[in-house]
């Protein structure tokens, strides 16, 4: 799955002479987090992002006076003063655990998508990260549940499980196999998504294959 299928493409951008007060105003209006800085191209230049902005601002506690001076230096200074340059960034090519590895390395909110030329054709945020694993997982997908259970150790438990749901022609669109974290869990847990108005039924013809249902 590519982050061009979740992103979002030919997002808001601002150009580096863009006053701080004019972005704070985008993003609270617009409801954005990040804004992408390019030149007159669409070239990625930097970054600026809700945080940059509150901490171009002057605190509240400060002194009248004091407040005043720096509230009106951030009042004339432009968004090439307070944005990230060093940036990580995705392309067209880059899949969604490509983003999942830079966002939580880089520990940033969303990440700009460029193309080849360097242009900015998109933005992914988290945001976008969980609704591309939710469907990835099948959470959307009406009508279905989730079902897991313990593997009983045998080396074709799967092509059991598959066999057991295709005997009773119950539909489903995910087999998914991962450790079993448990204090007592030693191997390994299956998830299945599948459609079914009888789960009891499901669970019931499992555990009468030697299967423990979680």
């Amino acid at each position: 799955m590519f982050v061009t299928g979740y992103m979002t493409a030919a997002p808001l951008t601002v150009r580096p002479d863009t006053s701080v007060p004019d972005a704070r105003k985008i993003l609270t209006e617009k409801h954005f987090r990040h804004l992408p800085v390019t030149d007159s191209e669409g070239h990625l230049l930097g970054m600026v992002t809700d945080r940059d902005i509150r901490s171009a601002y002057p605190s509240s506690i400060l002194s009248g006076e004091e407040r005043k001076k720096i509230l009106d230096k951030v009042e004339n200074s432009t968004v090439d003063s307070i944005m990230s340059t060093e940036l990580s960034s995705l392309n067209l090519n880059s899949t969604i655990d490509d983003a999942l590895i830079l966002l939580e390395k880089q520990n940033v909110g969303a990440l700009p998508v460029i193309d080849d030329s360097g242009k900015v054709v998109g933005i992914f945020s988290i945001r976008d990260l969980m609704k591309a694993y939710g469907e990835l997982f099948g959470l959307y997908e009406k009508g279905s549940v989730l079902v897991s259970v313990r593997e009983p150790g045998d080396t074709n438990s799967i092509s059991r499980l598959v066999n057991i749901l295709e005997k009773r022609n119950t539909p489903f669109t995910r087999v998914i196999r991962s450790r079993d974290f448990s204090d007592s869990g030693e191997g390994f847990i299956v998830h299945m998504r599948v459609q079914t108005m009888q789960l009891s039924a499901i669970k019931k013809a499992l555990a009468e294959e030697g299967f423990q249902v979680i």
